[in-house]
């Protein structure tokens, strides 16, 4: 058992390492520097920006990953987040939306057939990270505050923000379906921004992280 958990923790070690470092290759390519002559500040909540010299260089970017597949996001057009999740059985996720989503987000989760609920439930998930990341709000505080769109094949909307955000106007969130058996979602704080993603040398990219 030991051994085993020291693989499975090695593994994740790995791919958590790989995925900073294609993250820190992008943005020095953006930058025009060095990998290594990036530094990072983080929020009360965890979410990266540049600092130092670069501070001021007006990139936004984002990085999520699930177990080998990681999703990047570089932009100049604002704050952005992503989230990415291979969908997998969760045994207890009627429990889970129950006490930490939203009371219509649990009383629609309940009518989902039983064979979908697992799609619904990373739907529900993916969005609500992708904004929270995009605004460096905590989770503890704003998980059941925010509302969206989840049943499987229903448009990725958000329906509700928390009234005392500082960040609860403008965002627009979308849909991302990155590999067959993953979900995930971006949300970038303008609808009017949502079709230039990509263009004018934004990046939106999935990468392997291998095993």
């Amino acid at each position: 058992m030991n051994a085993l958990l020291a693989t499975c923790f090695e593994t994740h070690r790995n791919r958590f390492i790989t995925a900073r470092a294609v993250l820190r290759s992008l943005l020095a390519n953006y930058l025009d520097c060095a990998p290594e002559d990036l530094q990072f500040d983080y929020g009360a909540n965890g979410k990266p920006a540049l600092a130092g010299r670069l501070a001021d260089s007006g990139l936004f970017f984002n990085l999520a990953h699930s177990e080998d597949l990681a999703l990047i996001a570089v932009t100049r057009l604002g704050p952005i987040g992503v989230d990415i999740e291979q969908i997998r059985p969760i045994s207890d996720v009627d429990e889970l939306v129950g006490r930490f989503f939203s009371p219509r987000e649990n009383a629609l989760f309940q009518s989902v057939p039983a064979d979908q609920k697992n799609i619904a439930f990373f739907n529900l998930w993916t969005r609500k990270e992708a904004w929270l990341k995009a605004t460096g709000e905590g989770i503890a505080h704003s998980l059941s505050r925010i509302e969206v769109t989840f049943l499987p094949g229903e448009p990725a909307s958000l329906l509700a923000l928390p009234e005392t955000s500082r960040s609860n106007s403008g965002w627009v969130l979308r849909e991302l379906l990155p590999a067959p058996g993953f979900v995930g979602a971006i949300v970038l704080p303008d609808s009017r921004l949502s079709s230039r993603i990509q263009s004018d040398g934004d990046l939106l990219a999935c990468c392997q992280l291998g095993t």
